[in-house]
């Protein structure tokens, strides 16, 4: 009598089951190689043929549902006709743009992607590299304000970026109270903050946001030409949070200011912020860097294992926290 499987948590896929299972059911040509390249959220594959790179995601079980992956891949190729410069999905041959596979922990979805042409700067973003990346999110945001979608995607409010954040923090430092009550104090002040502001719900200040850009997800050519990829965190809000993201990741790659207020300048070149859009931006990048803790305490057990949640851990966030306090727009806007 077979004995039966211990339940599987979030397996990896292999490369060439990949080519056989998936990669056959898209024009793909002299395929050579399908290697795992990174995990993360998802995991992400490096597809080689004779002549060209694709990239393959493989989004993990419980992270996005089918609606929310087909939102993304419908606005990445909504930008691909628009001509702007995305890595966009590949469509199958019979029109689809995902294939499911039955992995061990149940049912995932896939797609396949252009190749980022150039390569990753990460910290090494200069001046020039961050106007031109500021200035082709303005016009990335102005494109969407005519997209049209029939599926559901989460909205960045405060219930996600905040609430939603608090709720994945505390059971990992339960013991720690004094310190998620700081956490719950900051949360209710950004909040009351962003109501003050009165920002609008409209375009050009409110629609379809990226997420997560920043020089991490982004490759340039040697001409300085960009191609953004990795949309998985987009979704409505307000614009501002779009800078404040990007600010926020410059912080953390310790990016110079000249550089961080280059990426604002070449934004504003393209669309000019409102006063209250500038104000905002100091306080949503308190809500990033809550979101992006929110982000990493929810995939415990799955992608991050639990002993990466140390009081170092928390220690380090809340320290920068008590920092971000303390950042008025002048301090990177130009």
């Amino acid at each position: 009598m077979n004995k039966p499987f211990i339940p599987v948590i979030h397996s990896i896929p292999s490369g060439a089951a990949l080519i056989g299972t998936v990669l056959d059911k898209y024009p793909i040509n002299k395929l050579c190689s399908c290697k795992l390249y990174k995990r993360g959220l998802n995991d992400t594959y490096l597809v080689e043929t004779e002549e060209e790179k694709y990239i393959l995601r493989v989004y993990r079980r419980g992270w996005r549902n089918k609606q929310e992956i087909d939102f993304e891949l419908e606005l990445l190729s909504f930008l691909h006709e628009q001509k702007q410069p995305v890595a966009y999905p590949i469509t199958r041959i019979d029109g689809g743009l995902t294939t499911e596979i039955a992995a061990p922990e149940g049912k995932r979805y896939v797609a396949v992607f252009s190749y980022a042409s150039g390569y990753a700067v990460d910290g090494k973003l200069d001046t020039k590299q961050s106007y031109i990346l500021g200035e082709v999110l303005a016009e990335i945001h102005q494109v969407l304000n005519s997209f049209k979608s029939s599926f559901s995607r989460p909205i960045l409010n405060n219930e996600y970026l905040l609430d939603w954040s608090i709720r994945s923090i505390t059971p990992l430092y339960q013991y720690r109270k004094k310190d998620l009550d700081f956490f719950q104090q900051k949360i209710d002040n950004i909040k009351n903050q962003i109501a003050e502001l009165k920002l609008t719900l409209l375009a050009p200040g409110y629609g379809i946001c990226i997420g997560d850009v920043h020089s991490g997800n982004a490759n340039f050519t040697k001409q300085n030409e960009p191609t953004l990829f990795d949309f998985d965190q987009c979704g409505y809000g307000w614009r501002a949070f779009d800078i404040a993201k990007f600010l926020h990741a410059a912080l953390r790659m310790k990016i110079d200011v000249t550089v961080k207020n280059s990426f604002v300048e070449g934004y504003q070149a393209i669309r000019k912020l409102s006063e209250s859009e500038l104000t905002s931006i100091p306080v949503f990048i308190k809500a990033a860097h809550i979101w992006v803790m929110g982000i990493s305490t929810n995939v415990v057990g799955d992608v991050l294992p639990y002993g990466w949640f140390t009081d170092d851990w928390l220690d380090e966030r809340l320290a920068m926290l008590k920092i971000l306090d303390n950042v008025e727009s002048d301090n990177f806007i130009t």
